[in-house]
């Protein structure tokens, strides 16, 4: 009977240590788990800040994109413009400044005609502008500006 005690003493210890085994490794096991979760909210955290960094840099990349487009048309707008002064000095370049104040409106055929008669019948060595000028058809001062634009336009 002594030698039934020590086998179930010898059971119990054994059971004892095997249950004190899993313990450990239960402890074991549930330090990792809160180690992998407490990894797992700094992984969240982080994947967090990055969306909102994407975000936030999303934002930025429309915003030069917009940026980018504005600054892309009002280079278009200047290339046009230039073109449309490059035409029209070309237009103009061989033109005569009468020919310019014709085609600004300022004056008529019919004004022409009458300037270059009386410079016949006087046998004026006056150009027609300053015929024009003569009979008040265009003001003095305003010849000069309308002299200066065709000069700054045709580049003669």
């Amino acid at each position: 009977m002594e030698s039934m005690f020590f086998i179930v003493l010898a059971c119990g210890v054994t059971l004892i240590l095997i249950l004190l085994s899993v313990l450990k490794k239960y402890n074991d096991l549930r330090d990792t788990l809160a180690k992998l979760e407490t990894e797992n909210n700094s992984m969240e955290m982080k994947k967090n800040a990055y969306e909102a960094e994407i975000g936030a840099l999303s934002e930025r990349i429309a915003e030069y994109t917009k940026e980018y487009m504005l600054i892309e048309r009002s280079l278009a707008e200047s290339r046009q413009a230039e073109n449309e002064r490059v035409m029209e000095r070309e237009r103009y370049k061989y033109m005569s400044f009468v020919e310019y104040l014709l085609s600004k409106g300022l004056i008529t055929n019919d004004d022409v005609t009458k300037a270059e008669l009386y410079k016949k019948k006087n046998i004026s060595a006056m150009g027609v502008a300053e015929v024009l000028v003569l009979f008040n058809r265009i003001p003095a001062d305003k010849m000069k500006q309308y002299r200066e634009e065709f000069r700054q336009v045709t580049g003669q």
